[in-house]
């Protein structure tokens, strides 16, 4: 009797993994395309956050830019940073003049750089130079304004963008970045 029980749970145990297969057959042929949906609305490319009353103080010349907190980068993306540089009266309109960090200015005291880094959280934007920056006056240091452009990773590594049309520009064009209001703060930096 236990021998006729083993077997019989043996042969119940075979006949279930017989059922149970990996392989099912040899795939169908492939049906028609479906319809198309609906055009949905066309997605961001890119992001542009302005920045003002920035000043870059004693003793580290540095400032930090977060990104909202209601914003999410991702690690592939890519930041960009203008400063405004310039605001000139051309035929009695206001054009904007935005430098693309870094930027590298040779003054009487020897070579002066803005430049920045980021994170998928912040940008730090940061000077340094050759000589001291405690001699630098207000026009270098005090009220800038920066627009940082976050430019998704697939268009960056696209043949759409070339490092020479890293304009701020060209960007707004490319990415289809909002039109934001001109500054009220009108300086003019160093040249």
């Amino acid at each position: 009797m236990k021998n006729t029980f083993i077997a019989s749970i043996v042969l119940f145990t075979l006949f279930l993994s017989s059922c149970i297969s990996d392989d099912v057959g040899p795939a169908g042929p492939q049906g028609p395309q479906g319809p198309q949906g609906d055009q949905g609305p066309k997605g961001d490319s890119g992001y542009v956050f302005e920045f003002e009353d920035i000043n870059f103080t004693d003793p580290d010349y540095e400032v930090y830019l977060p990104f909202p907190d209601d914003f999410e980068t991702l690690s592939s993306d890519v930041a960009l940073v203008y400063l405004l540089w310039d605001v000139v009266d051309v035929d009695g309109q206001d054009i904007e003049v935005w430098r693309p960090l870094p930027q590298a200015l040779f003054t009487d005291d020897g070579m002066l750089q803005y430049n920045f880094d980021f994170t998928t959280l912040d940008v730090r934007l940061f000077m340094s130079a050759d000589f001291d920056l405690g001699q630098l006056g207000a026009i270098d240091t005090d009220d800038w304004i920066a627009r940082v452009v976050i430019v998704p990773g697939d268009f960056w590594s696209d043949s759409r963008l070339q490092s020479s049309e890293l304009s701020y520009e060209y960007l707004e064009e490319a990415l289809g970045l909002p039109a934001l209001a001109t500054p009220t703060t009108k300086h003019s930096r160093r040249k």
